[in-house]
């Protein structure tokens, strides 16, 4: 399984990074994320990567980034294994 992030629906809202943390610690603690993201605010461009401490809620029904992602930003991909594990569509 892997997540595919859409950079064109991903707006830095950081509801993926709260729902990881959550998933870790049952807080809402950012810092403990698996994810990270920011954004410029020069230029706008966001960051996002998945640390390697991801597990992909592996005790959950799906990822809960996937879950509550509210722009539809994050994806499940069960497709080539060579497909990279976050993927901008830029």
């Amino acid at each position: 399984m892997k997540i595919i992030r859409d950079s064109n629906l991903c707006y830095a809202c950081k509801t993926c990074q709260l729902a990881c943390s959550f998933h870790h610690t049952k807080a809402f603690w950012p810092d403990q994320s698996s994810i990270a993201v920011s954004r410029n605010p020069q230029d706008g461009t966001i960051k996002w990567r998945i640390k390697s401490t991801c597990d992909k809620c592996i005790d959950e029904e799906e990822p809960l980034c996937v879950k509550y992602c509210m722009y539809g930003a994050l994806q499940i991909s069960n497709k080539n294994a060579n497909e990279q594990e976050v993927k901008d569509n830029d």
